[in-house]
């Protein structure tokens, strides 16, 4: 990848692309076929995915569900909702629609839906209580509810090695907002807030899935341009990006086999269901 092309991804416009060309293959999608085995999914069941970023849970589930089930699909983000709808749907695969809506309050109808999914985004929702009641209300009686939410930055070690590289090269302030995928990771306060909603049967397990980026150190590097420090980096002089690029080289050193970076993710899943 070229410095023209590293660039390229800081801009703040690019942020739903490098997420899609580079966050999704690697994690979102391997992530939401464990989130949708955990829904025990059945032909026909009507399906709410609240925060579907570019629609990689919503996609997945519509084929499971068959052309007799039904998908609604809501985000805040009318970027990652545009590159949702651009994708080809198999002729067998539930209908989609997709609503820009924030998490609460959710434009979505109530005791509607046989489940509610939500990969990744509880831990951004600024009320996340709100958003929880939110989803309990779009649940029929026996609807369920899975959930999935980052562990801490530390098990997540080419994330931790880039939030490194930053704090190395910039100030503390700056960093904080890259950490913020990974600011709800007990497992405990999980469940007790589900539990605080009116949820019944919760559980919380950890997963841990392999996370390669086959492009070695420049593809992690460029996946800050989908990340919240997207603007702080997109603002950096050539000099400081070129610092922070041997900062993460030397940080993921050890993470690099036969040129490719290979770790880990893990993540809380958590189950429960509406009486």
């Amino acid at each position: 990848m070229s410095d023209g092309q590293i660039y390229s991804c800081f801009s703040v416009g690019s942020v739903a692309g490098v997420y899609e060309d580079i966050y999704v293959p690697r994690i979102f999608i391997p992530w939401a076929k464990l989130l949708i085995e955990q829904a025990a999914l059945r032909p026909g069941e009507q399906l709410l995915d609240v925060a579907t970023g570019p629609g990689t849970v919503a996609g997945l589930a519509a084929e499971k569900l068959g052309r007799n089930g039904r998908v609604v699909a809501t985000d805040i983000s009318a970027a990652m909702l545009a590159i949702a709808r651009g994708k080809a749907r198999s002729p067998a695969a539930a209908e989609i629609h997709y609503v820009e809506s924030p998490a609460a309050p959710l434009t979505a109808p109530g005791s509607a839906f046989d489940v509610v999914t939500c990969q990744q985004g509880l831990q951004f929702f600024p009320d996340r209580g709100a958003a929880i009641r939110e989803m309990y209300r779009a649940l029929r009686p026996g609807g369920r509810l899975v959930v999935a939410v980052w562990r801490e930055i530390q098990q997540q070690p080419s994330f931790a090695a880039i939030d490194a590289a930053l704090r190395q090269c910039l100030p503390a302030q700056q960093v904080e907002a890259y950490g913020a995928p990974f600011k709800w990771p007990k497992a405990d306060e999980l469940a007790s807030a589900l539990k605080g909603q009116g949820f019944q049967d919760v559980s919380v397990a950890e997963h841990t899935l392999p996370l390669v980026y086959e492009g070695g150190v420049e593809q992690v590097f460029s996946t800050l341009g989908a990340s919240p420090v997207a603007a702080t980096v997109a603002a950096l002089s050539d000099a400081q990006r070129a610092e922070l690029r041997r900062a993460a080289q030397d940080h993921l050193g050890r993470l690099v086999r036969d040129g490719q970076v290979r770790t880990q993710m893990v993540s809380s899943v958590a189950r429960a269901r509406k009486p």
